[in-house]
């Protein structure tokens, strides 16, 4: 029997997105605060946020996971990114991009007041430190500015791409309606690209690519942790399936860590709790 699926969720409805799929895995949904007993741990896959993943590292309850490190993409052939990446710190970035505008984001993080987009240097640190963020916060940047279309992201588990799905096409956002026309074509690419990388692609990621409009060319976007991505339109039972093996190959250079503002940021969070099963504590089980 598959271990039980913990999805960490402020509503249902990401879980049950996932429930049709789930096969003879148990269901659970905790609502931001309560985790399952440590003792059971070994038996659950875990689908949540990694804001919520450094919570869990401060309780001593995170689970080894895997994830592409945050300076991944720098390493990469600039052939497969179709442009030169940066991964460099906060405290730093000035060091290393030219003064004027460039594009910049946060590596790991989202910072609603500091978007991934183009910025000046000196502009992007002030917005990054006014929201509280650790001068040692990971950030990439590139100097070339990409006109971006057909964006997928694809399941890659241990050298294979399982599965995929479009989630912006045309300036349209994911939704249950979005199509692409180039799926086949980002498919292949992405296939392509998995085998160029060899021994540096991620054991388990989600790998995103798109059409760059500029250079009539398909390339890598980025890579992130599978079991703190959104699925869009994978299908399920096997976007699961790959969430679960990101449980058990997290070692080395793959292995997921918090960073600086990361575990700033969980420190002044509420407090997770470990539970048993109970609806009245806001632990629920969807299905036996």
């Amino acid at each position: 029997m598959s271990r039980a699926l913990c999805v960490i969720a402020r509503a249902a409805t990401v879980a049950l997105r996932l429930a049709p799929g789930r096969g003879d895995r148990r269901l659970f949904l905790s609502y931001t605060r309560q985790v399952p007993l440590a003792a059971e741990f070994e038996s659950l896959t875990f689908w949540m946020a990694d804001a919520y993943a450094a919570r869990l590292q401060l309780a001593g309850l995170a689970p080894e996971l895997a994830a592409p490190p945050w300076d991944w993409l720098s390493g990469l052939d600039p052939g497969l990114l179709g442009r030169q990446v940066v991964s460099t710190t906060l405290d730093r970035v000035h060091e290393q991009v030219p003064a004027g505008p460039v594009f910049l984001k946060p590596a790991l993080l989202k910072l609603p007041g500091t978007p991934a987009g183009v910025w000046d240097v000196a502009d992007f640190r002030r917005a990054a430190l006014a929201e509280g963020a650790d001068p040692g916060l990971q950030v990439q940047c590139c100097r070339q500015v990409l006109d971006l279309d057909h964006e997928h992201r694809f399941v890659v588990c241990e050298g294979a791409v399982l599965t995929g799905s479009p989630y912006r096409v045309a300036g349209r956002a994911w939704s249950r309606s979005l199509r692409s026309d180039r799926s086949p074509e980002a498919a292949a690419f992405a296939r392509q690209a998995v085998r160029a990388l060899g021994a540096d692609c991620p054991p388990v990621c989600a790998l995103d690519v798109a059409w760059d409009r500029g250079n009539r060319r398909w390339l890598i976007v980025e890579a992130n942790p599978l079991w703190a991505s959104g699925p869009y339109d994978c299908d399920p039972a096997t976007f699961v399936d790959a969430v679960e093996h990101a449980h058990g190959v997290g070692a080395g250079r793959w292995a997921w860590r918090a960073e600086p503002t990361q575990l700033a940021r969980a420190r002044a969070a509420e407090p997770v709790v470990a539970v048993g099963q109970d609806e009245a504590s806001g632990y629920a089980e969807f299905g036996a």
